[in-house]
Parts: structure tokens; sequence; C-alpha cells
């Protein structure tokens, strides 16, 4: 069975908005670096996405094997989708 996943949004540089899984860290500086980490404990240890946005783009540097998709959208969102928890019946 999958659990559904809960956001949360927040703006970064730039004003960019960040809408990510409700158990991330996101931190992020002047210059438009973005770092999101993950805290959930089905993921433990899973890399950081890193993120550079400016006032015009935004890239990925890395990305993590946990993420389904990050998508950026024309109007500044950068959305982060991680793979369903599986819950595991015993």
């Amino acid at each position: 069975m999958l659990k559904d996943n809960q956001e949360k949004t927040q703006t970064v540089a730039y004003g960019w908005q960040l809408i990510t899984p409700k158990d991330t860290i996101v931190t992020d500086n002047d210059q438009g670096n973005v770092v999101i980490a993950n805290t959930s404990a089905q993921y433990t240890g899973a890399p950081p996405i890193m993120l550079r946005v400016s006032e015009n783009a935004a890239t990925i540097d890395s990305n993590s094997y946990f993420e389904q998709s990050v998508s950026i959208t024309l109007d500044k969102k950068i959305i982060v989708k991680r793979r369903p928890d599986i819950e595991l019946d015993d």
C-alpha cells in the first residue's frame, strides 16, 4: 500500500517557490544555491538535491535517486516529487 506525501511550500532565493514533501529541510543563500535534504525515516541517508536559481533560471546540480521528479515551471515554481513510501504487510 502506498502512503500519500503531504507537501509544503516555501519561498527561496530570487522569489522561487519550492514545493517539497513535508519531511524535507531546505537551505538557501543569497547567491541562489538551494539544498533540499530528506528527513524521512523511509529514505535515511539519501543524498540531497542541489539546485542553483537566479532571477531568470533554475538548474539542478545534483538529484537524489529517491525523487520521482523535479519540475521547474515558467512561473518560478520548483516542484519535488518523492517516490511513494511503501508499507509492507508482515
